[in-house]
């Protein structure tokens, strides 16, 4: 494209398409990155003690949140950034009429802008909230599923008087920090299976949200 001839409208565009051409790749990558239990386990085990040195994925981490700080992106949810993000599509259009309406010139700006209605902030909240809980599937499956396959699940186990496990401790803080609800007070294992299965059961936090009516127009 001739970049003397090129409009703003084009520029736009040219984001949008290239954005849109993302989002089966997105989606695939999506599908959904689950970590093994094992995997997810070590990782709670090493998060109190975790160092990064130059080229570890601590530090990848730390420099691609420095970038989206840079940009503008320090105040907005994470959670809720994810959910925007996995759907590259719907992204591109309310960045193209966020845009137009003024928004920027940061990326953050615009962003914000977007969130600054809250039925779009929600609906990107709630698919965040679902994408990173889907992540810790296997290990929730091994620390409460694999019971409840093996029949009635005895109220007087032995099992249960046991000190919470370390996955048990990881998976309640990522459902806390997730839900925003407080820290309970679990003293065994008994009790922290019960509150996991209480709050992964939950449809109101797990459900796939479809597009309120108002956002609907945003289909075309």
């Amino acid at each position: 494209m001739d970049p003397v001839t090129t409009t703003p409208s084009d520029r736009l565009q040219a984001i949008a398409d290239d954005l849109a051409a993302t989002e089966q790749r997105i989606a695939d990558t999506l599908a959904i990155v689950a970590e093994s239990a094992a995997e997810l386990r070590r990782q709670y085990r090493a998060a109190d003690k975790r160092r990064g040195g130059p080229g570890s994925a601590d530090a990848r981490k730390y420099a691609l949140g420095s970038t989206l700080v840079m940009v503008g992106l320090d105040g907005i949810s994470d959670t809720a950034l994810l959910g925007l993000f996995a759907h590259p599509e719907r992204m591109a259009r309310w960045m193209t009429t966020a845009i137009a309406a003024g928004a920027g010139p940061m990326i953050g700006d615009i962003i914000s802008s977007i969130f600054a209605d809250p039925t779009r902030l929600a609906w990107c909240d709630q698919w965040g909230r679902i994408l990173q809980w889907r992540r810790r599937k296997a290990l929730y499956d091994q620390e409460v599923e694999r019971f409840l396959k093996t029949g009635p699940i005895d109220p007087k186990a032995s099992w249960r008087t046991q000190p919470i496990s370390i996955g048990q401790a990881g998976l309640v803080a990522t459902l806390c920090e997730l839900l925003a609800v407080p820290g309970p007070d679990l003293k065994n294992r008994g009790e922290a299976f019960e509150w996991l299965r209480l709050h992964n059961g939950n449809p109101t936090y797990w459900c796939e949200p479809s597009l309120p009516p108002n956002l609907e127009d945003d289909n075309g």
